[in-house]
């Protein structure tokens, strides 16, 4: 049950991520959604972006609870993923920021 509460509160920081991002950028602003290991390639609208990141990192949750049962290396795959991701998502917001001239 560890990894699962693990991975709700990483979700949790994503959320809080893109309410801090909603905050920070201006409106009409653009924030990048990782696009492969290469870096940001793929720039959307801010809304979609910040509702983007968790929304995927949910789902991600929801494969690891359905799936917890049949592999236990997912125990410690889809919290480091999720972690990663998170970080993509403040990455990609500073990003967003200093585009705007705010940062």
């Amino acid at each position: 049950m560890g990894p699962i509460i693990a991975s709700g509160v990483v979700v949790l920081a994503m959320v809080g991520i893109s309410l801090w991002g909603a905050r920070a950028l201006p409106p009409g602003a653009r924030v990048p959604l990782h696009h492969g290991i290469g870096g940001y390639g793929n720039w959307q609208p801010k809304a979609f972006a910040l509702i983007s990141y968790p929304v995927i990192g949910a789902v991600l949750c929801g494969v690891a609870f359905s799936a917890r049962s049949s592999a236990p290396a997912t125990d410690i795959i889809f919290p480091v993923v999720l972690l990663i991701m998170a970080f993509s998502e403040y990455r990609a917001i500073v990003v967003a920021i200093r585009q705007s001239g705010r940062g």
